[in-house]
């Protein structure tokens, strides 16, 4: 993908907040608890989105901060957190000022160096990085066909890179099941980068075979494989 088009897909979402919200997953609770480190209170949940991980974490009683670039977007943060404008490489934060910084869904939209570097910047020594991706299941016959129409997505960018001022990356797979019915699958669909910027007959056309796609009894069930990768600040 060239340069032009990961920034217009990159920027694509907030025109579709709703359409995220309504659609996108959670995380497994088990997940977001093993990347957090002991005694957490302050969380960051950088390029937060409409706040799917930031209300996992409010949920878990933490303090948290969610950092997303697009005011659509951040409109749909739960008004328990604290939400502010700001990008993965220029964190409004504080140096040592969080226990854990999570991504949800979002590193491989950013710029990793500099944004590696602004996670170790804000972490206190101790902290954790946190990075999440809900990756298809395709055991199930209808989600491999879903996959051979949308693609299975950015899987080879759903790492971790070591960094500066970070421990050696570990990795730890969760399983994860969303409940749908058919408009929501279509929603999920037409809440993807590629779709949000293709030509609007194409996208139509394609959201059809989406649909007929979606199993007869509602709701179904999608399944995941939740990949977390986490590291420490040393």
């Amino acid at each position: 993908m060239d340069e032009r088009r990961w920034r217009e897909r990159a920027g694509s979402f907030g025109a579709a907040a709703d359409v995220y919200e309504r659609s996108r997953p959670a995380y497994p609770v088990e997940a977001v608890r093993w990347l957090l480190p002991t005694g957490a209170q302050r969380v960051l949940d950088l390029g937060a989105g409409t706040g799917k991980l930031t209300a996992v974490l409010l949920d878990l009683g933490l303090d948290v901060v969610a950092v997303e670039p697009s005011e659509q977007m951040r409109a749909y943060v739960p008004a328990r957190a604290q939400a502010l404008a700001g990008t993965a490489e220029q964190v409004p934060l504080p140096d040592a000022s969080v226990d854990a910084v999570l991504v949800g869904q979002a590193f491989h939209w950013f710029d990793r160096g500099p944004a590696l570097a602004e996670m170790a910047r804000v972490l206190r020594p101790g902290g954790t990085v946190g990075v999440l991706w809900n990756v298809r299941d395709e055991s199930a016959e209808w989600v491999r066909a879903l996959g051979a129409l949308v693609g299975s997505g950015l899987q080879d960018s759903y790492v971790l890179d070591p960094a500066p001022g970070l421990s050696e990356p570990e990795r730890q797979d969760f399983s994860y099941q969303q409940s749908l019915d058919a408009d929501q699958l279509v929603d999920l669909v037409a809440s993807r980068s590629a779709l949000l910027t293709m030509p609007e007959d194409e996208r139509v056309a394609l959201l059809q075979r989406i649909r007929g796609l979606a199993p007869a009894e509602e709701p179904f069930v999608l399944p995941y494989r939740t990949e977390a990768w986490r590291a420490v600040r040393v």
